[in-house]
């Protein structure tokens, strides 16, 4: 081997080994990586003393806390916009049909079934009761009879069943099978804004940048059918304060405007004493 120089040392690192005939494609994937990160150093002239903070920074990711008993990689990957950028990849093929997004980290198989228009979650107080028509129907627009449609989302103040011991089980956790018409109706409440959990690494990474850390309320969507691929997105509120600036970048086109009704016989017909909400969204799947 030559004598390195930081004019033949990428080339050197992406050469040192078979040259892909092993692993063709981790090759191109490694090939591309080495490229990037060594221009990266070069480009902001990083000293030993950063990278070594970087390293740190990097291993206290991996460490598990409180919030994230499997550390903090699957996070920091989502404030980075790297996980939106995988799906945006992954749905650019796909035309005329309901976007996908990203799962999060709070999705739980095995949700609870479901009855078409069942109530799936306390309503609180302060909480804006809601009221979801939902149709799933193919690209060319025939209903998709029997997908089980699995949905999670935070309660009225943004927090999941699992981050707080006083919320029951399966609290705005459920399991859909839409109808003969592709069908079916949730009972639920307008999900609260919410930061994700600020206390750790990517919550440092974040104060230094002066990002916030808040999420634009959402519910989260994942669709089984038959003939189809497993189909995941999230469908946000135009309401949120933050459905522009979202801390991991996923709002795209799928936001809703949701219709509130105040008339007092309509109220009372719901069961309700106060003002309600409702919507109406057809699935589209790939």
């Amino acid at each position: 081997m030559t004598a390195i120089t930081l004019k033949n040392i990428t080339k050197a690192v992406i050469n040192h080994g078979d040259g892909g005939k092993r692993n063709p494609r981790l090759h191109e994937i490694y090939s591309s990586l080495i490229k990037h990160l060594h221009a990266f150093q070069k480009e902001v002239n990083l000293t030993t003393e950063e990278l070594e903070i970087g390293r740190q920074f990097l291993f206290k990711l991996a460490q598990p806390n409180q919030d994230f008993p499997m550390g903090e990689i699957h996070l920091m990957s989502d404030c980075l916009g790297i996980s939106e950028i995988a799906v945006l990849l992954e749905d650019a093929a796909n035309k005329k049909t309901t976007e996908m997004n990203v799962e999060g980290p709070l999705y739980i198989p095995g949700l609870p079934k479901r009855k078409s228009g069942e109530l799936i979650g306390e309503i609180g107080k302060k909480d804006n009761p809601l009221f979801i028509h939902h149709k799933v129907v193919d690209k060319n627009g025939k209903p998709v009879v029997g997908a089980k449609v699995d949905i999670w989302q935070p309660n009225g103040e943004g927090y999941y069943f699992v981050q707080r011991e006083h919320l029951p089980e399966w609290n705005f956790y459920g399991r859909f099978t839409t109808s003969k018409t592709g069908e079916f109706d949730v009972a639920t409440v307008i999900p609260g804004d919410y930061p994700v959990p600020l206390a750790g690494p990517t919550g440092s990474m974040l104060h230094q940048l002066g990002r916030h850390g808040y999420r634009a309320a959402h519910i989260h969507y994942k669709i089984h059918a038959k003939g189809h691929d497993e189909f995941t997105t999230m469908m946000y509120f135009n309401r949120s304060p933050y459905v522009d600036s979202d801390t991991i970048f996923s709002v795209k086109d799928f936001r809703v405007d949701v219709t509130e009704h105040t008339d007092k016989a309509e109220i009372k017909a719901r069961g309700l004493k106060k003002p309600f909400f409702t919507l109406d969204y057809t699935f589209v799947l790939p």
